[in-house]
């Protein structure tokens, strides 16, 4: 057994040898430097370090820990901004300023050689002329190399009429403003082309973005369109009560006129709004209804007139008064919603409200609204 493991152990000696030997990514006396931490910096080494301009990270923290020895040296192997640490020590200055604000003197050898994957003008005007873009916008690089550049380009397409593009060459922290058309082509899909549609008619449905693509759809068909289901919340509030439930009933009639008691459930259910379900228990009413922006503000005013009602058992001793002071409330909870030139209620008696050019009258005595 031992010869044999022996073997074993032999034949894997071979194999790593082997793997080692033929992979190129394994390098005997290369390593992966996380940070300086890890540096062990003992010894002759060379260190490939980023970034290229020297403004932080660890090229700038070698490049501090090292430049006041003249055996030291740094080679810049790319494009540097006016500005940047690297840019300037090209210079040849005799100190440089540390991160902390110190000052070092620079002792080091610098140097510099083109090892940039930046492309020339040939490359940059070929992939300009494929694609004609409006706006071309000249960033990181040389203020009078790009304006070279600018000049270059503008002379290219200056007797072309078919090509209209603008270059732009702006300084750092300069803004560019463009302007884009915000027309969309969305195509109607699905059930909502069952009927022809006229122009200037409204599609209401559910805009879909697929692949730079627009589709409207309705809610019952997004799922056979998208990998999307449509999914609804239902919004439900218990509400202290302990006053009659005939005069909530009354009180919520007067405000509201569409308010009917469902039969054949155990406890008293009333529908107000066709939308908001009331149901009386002991002490308190419960409010369900399914949300979305209308509803939500059905339940709002339901929820108002119950909380007061609550806080005022003995409202409905004047019904003819107190019918007026609904109709007030109603025209304020309006006025809150759609602002005060959206809606006329100037005599205190003909409600009506304006949106987008339609106008809906509100009869005040049967809180019927038409246009």
């Amino acid at each position: 057994m031992a010869v044999y493991q022996t073997y074993i152990n032999a034949m894997n000696d071979k194999i790593r040898k082997a793997i080692n030997i033929n992979n190129p990514f394994v390098f005997k006396h290369i390593s992966n430097l996380k940070s300086m931490d890890h540096f062990d910096d003992i010894g002759p080494s060379v260190v490939m370090a980023s970034p290229g301009m020297m403004q932080s990270g660890l090229s700038r923290e070698l490049f501090e820990s090292w430049c006041t020895d003249k055996r030291n040296g740094v080679i810049i192997a790319g494009y540097c901004v006016e500005g940047t640490l690297a840019k300037h020590i090209m210079t040849e200055p005799d100190e440089i300023a540390t991160m902390s604000g110190q000052k070092l003197p620079l002792k080091m050898s610098v140097d510099y050689i083109s090892f940039s994957a930046h492309t020339d003008y040939q490359q940059t005007s070929e992939f300009i002329r494929a694609l004609k873009p409006p706006h071309v916008i000249l960033v990181h690089g040389e203020q009078n190399e790009m304006a070279r550049l600018k000049a270059a380009l503008i002379r290219e397409y200056e007797d072309n009429d078919e090509v209209d593009i603008e270059v732009h060459n702006p300084r750092n922290t300069e803004a560019v403003t463009l302007n884009f058309r915000g027309e969309k082509l969305a195509k109607v899909m699905g059930s909502l082309t069952d009927r022809k549609c006229v122009q200037g008619q409204r599609v209401s449905g559910i805009l879909i973005k697929r692949n730079f693509n627009y589709h409207i759809v309705t809610p019952s068909d997004l799922s056979n369109y998208t990998d999307l289901s449509m999914g609804t919340v239902t919004q439900t509030q218990a509400i202290p009560y302990t006053g009659p439930i005939s005069l909530l009933v009354s009180q919520l009639r007067s405000l509201a006129g569409d308010v009917e008691q469902v039969e054949g459930t155990e406890k008293i259910t009333i529908r107000i709004f066709k939308s908001i379900t009331l149901v009386h228990e002991a002490g308190m009413v419960l409010l369900e209804w399914i949300a979305n922006p209308l509803n939500d503000m059905y339940a709002d005013v339901v929820t108002t007139v119950v909380l007061e009602v609550q806080s005022n058992p003995n409202a409905q001793k004047c019904k003819k008064t107190e019918e007026g002071v609904n109709v007030k409330r109603l025209g304020l909870m309006l006025h809150d919603m759609f602002g005060d030139d959206c809606v006329n209620f100037k005599d205190g008696q003909n409600l009506s409200v304006t949106v987008d050019g339609v106008t809906v009258l509100i009869d005040t005595e049967t809180k019927v609204s038409t246009k």
